[in-house]
């Protein structure tokens, strides 16, 4: 069953997850997430909000920000 992965501020969808895999779609864009241990990263293209998902569903690592 496929599952919407969506933005966490303004709920625009961001990828479906189907299975094993996670499709993501902007425009002519087009990406597959095949199986595996993924993070990703994406920026909501209406609010610029950064979200996060892995492939275990738990949180992942913080980024490392530099001072």
């Amino acid at each position: 069953m496929a599952r919407q992965w969506r933005c966490k501020e303004c709920d625009t969808l961001l990828g479906i997850e189907n299975g094993a895999r996670l499709y993501l779609r902007y425009k002519q864009a087009q990406y597959v997430v095949d199986g595996g241990d993924y993070n990703i990263i994406a920026v909501c293209r209406n609010c610029f909000t950064v979200n996060e998902r892995n492939s275990t569903n738990e949180s992942p690592p913080p980024l490392a920000v530099n001072a």
